[in-house]
């Protein structure tokens, strides 16, 4: 079961990532690792899933990226400037908010936005004011 699900998922990032030109100014993996964890955020969201209650593997996703990215407690840090701090700006701070519980209607359209607009950073390979 707990294979299956770990699959699911792996097609649903590969089918979100199809869709999505990331343009040569963006760094792939920076790109990639927000994606995935937006498009999680998201589903939860949608499905009124607390971060409290999330799948397995949800939770390691989401701990990963915080400790690369947010905390940057991972063995190798990662500094990001330009397009690629603004993809992971909107990310983090979606993450932030779900963590702290996205309950209302205002914080959901929130980081829906924010996802919009990441991904047009990560399409156009310009932040705003760039």
């Amino acid at each position: 079961m707990k294979r299956t699900l770990i699959l699911l998922l792996a097609a649903m990032f590969l089918v979100a990532c199809g869709n999505v030109k990331i343009h040569e100014n963006v760094d792939e993996q920076v790109a990639k690792d927000s994606m995935q964890v937006m498009d999680r955020i998201i589903y939860n969201i949608d499905k009124d899933i607390p971060i409290e209650d999330v799948e397995d593997d949800d939770h390691e996703l989401f701990e990963r990226f915080t400790n690369k990215y947010i905390d940057k407690s991972d063995t190798i840090p990662v500094d990001l400037e330009g397009v690629d701090k603004s993809v992971n700006v909107m990310a983090s701070g979606s993450l932030v908010k779900y963590a702290k519980g996205a309950s209302l209607e205002s914080d959901k359209e929130d980081i829906k936005e924010s996802y919009d607009t990441m991904i047009e950073f990560i399409e156009t390979g310009k932040a705003a004011g760039e």
